[in-house]
């Protein structure tokens, strides 16, 4: 540990010096053309000169996102890609840079000690200190080992970048940061903790022929609770086939997603854990009101009268046969799954998950931990400085160009024929919640609750106890790691 301390203080010492670097830009910025920047009145720089320099950036996760990888116009593209392929070539235009963006798929899991392609690339890089890419996308599960080993630049270094504007997630800062040290956050800049978010669901054809409440205006009058969600998945299964049992071939009330047990959790607006104000790592999911959370939402995902768990049957895919089938009134699901369901016979709709109870203030989103990506940048790069102009010009462009872009692809066809959705894809950005102890697999917890739901298990309490001496443990190798880690950019 000591020399991967004193290798820390090397490179950052190699990395403040490449700031006074001689390829200085010629600046424009948004305050000067007059454009407007958002809550925050800063100034973005839009337009430089780097002289043709390469700008390199990873994008590593379970599955990979792709926000820039895009080289020439393909009539193919959707809305969103045109939107990013766009924003790339301005980006190259305006700077007199070239963008390399390199797309890595591969599982990573800390928890079972097996590092994926994000966590590998830069390790490598800063083993080598040679500067392969110069701003990461990086898997949840890799991301968070990078920052404990202190391999990450604290962001509030990085120049230009401006976290407080609306450009970044203020909740993902506030949630991922440390003592104000932020390795690694997510905004405007890619659209991937979007895409990762949890929605549900549901079929606007079944909701009128059962004669439903509108989820819609249960949602706007804050009465889109567990309790609700449960009574009225209830209120739906039929026999289709007449053989006298429940099935596959069958309707239900709710098609339930393995990982949405997890989302529950955050859904009452708990966490696996928390950053204390001294700093530390702690531990916060088991309560009263998790409990409450769980048992309500297993009251009806445990139920095969009125709920299918479809990834118990063979060759269950992502649940898209039962949906697009119509077997079900509601889904849970991601966000990135709905283009996929245009093509549906019936139209649908889309809600946040429900509140624990009306008192609850809002209603919370779980972004997938598997699945979700969280933007750094490697403690060994070439330019600092166009590092954080060239991050921040894209989170720029995102916000103005790419996040209106996702709204279109993602409502577009069936599920856009109604302004509601619009309204509920707000809420559902506007409070997302990133659960860091999701992101470094504490327990494993978050993998526990899955099993529990597959296994139609409610012993909550026995999960946590056994599980938590695994947990302690790695939470205090956590926040000594991290410790280390920040104390370099705080002192």
């Amino acid at each position: 540990m000591k020399k991967i301390i004193s290798l820390m203080l090397v490179l950052v010492c190699v990395c403040l010096a490449v700031v006074s670097c001689d390829k200085t830009p010629v600046e424009t910025t948004a305050a000067a053309t007059g454009e407007a920047t958002g809550p925050v009145e800063k100034e973005v720089v839009l337009k430089g000169d780097y002289k043709g320099a390469q700008f390199r950036i990873l994008s590593a996760g379970n599955e990979a996102c792709n926000d820039f990888n895009y080289e020439e116009e393909n009539p193919d593209y959707t809305y969103l890609q045109n939107a990013q392929y766009e924003r790339v070539l301005t980006m190259e235009q305006n700077f007199n840079i070239d963008i390399y963006s390199d797309v890595k798929s591969g599982y990573s899991s800390a928890s079972s000690g097996k590092p994926g392609p994000g966590f590998n690339a830069i390790n490598t890089q800063i083993a080598s200190n040679t500067p392969n890419y110069d701003l990461c996308l990086i898997a949840s599960y890799d991301v968070t080992q990078l920052a404990t080993m202190g391999y990450l630049y604290d962001m509030n270094h990085v120049p230009s970048i401006q976290l407080d504007s609306s450009r970044w997630d203020s909740n993902a800062t506030d949630s991922l940061s440390i003592k104000d040290v932020v390795f690694f956050t997510t905004g405007e800049i890619t659209v991937s903790d979007n895409e990762c978010a949890y929605c549900i669901m549901f079929n606007k054809k079944l909701a009128d022929d059962y004669g439903i409440e509108n989820p819609y205006d249960l949602v706007k009058g804050g009465q889109w609770t567990i309790e609700k969600f449960a009574e009225i998945s209830k209120s739906v299964s039929e026999d289709l086939n007449n053989d006298g049992k429940y099935d596959g071939s069958d309707l239900y009330g709710l098609l339930v997603w393995d990982d949405s047990i997890t989302g529950i959790v955050n859904a009452a607006g708990q966490r696996c854990c928390t950053v204390n104000d001294d700093g530390q790592i702690e531990l916060t999911l088991y309560n009263e009101t998790t409990l409450d959370a769980l048992n309500k939402y297993v009251e009806i995902a445990y139920d095969e009268v009125h709920a299918l768990q479809y990834q118990r049957l063979n060759n269950s895919g992502a649940g898209d046969n039962w949906w697009q089938n119509n077997q079900g009134l509601f889904f849970t699901s991601l966000i990135r799954q709905m283009p996929k369901y245009r093509e549906m016979e019936n139209d649908f709709g889309i809600l946040p998950y429900p509140k624990l109870s009306v008192n609850q203030d809002t209603y919370y989103t779980t972004t997938s931990p598997f699945n979700s990506q969280f933007v750094c940048v490697p403690l060994v790069v070439n330019d600092i400085r166009m590092v954080g102009e060239i991050t921040e010009a894209l989170a720029y462009i995102g916000e103005k160009e790419i996040t209106p872009a996702l709204y279109d692809v993602t409502l577009e066809g069936q599920s856009a024929r109604d302004a509601e959705s619009t309204e509920m894809l707000d809420i559902i950005f506007e409070n997302i919640v990133y659960d860091i102890g999701y992101y470094y697999q504490v327990g494993p917890y978050n993998k526990q609750l899955i099993i529990n739901l597959r296994e139609r298990n409610s012993n909550w309490a026995s999960m946590y106890e056994t599980l938590l001496p695994a947990a302690e443990s790695w939470i205090e190798n956590i926040n000594e790691a991290y410790a280390k880690a920040v104390a370099i950019w705080v002192q």
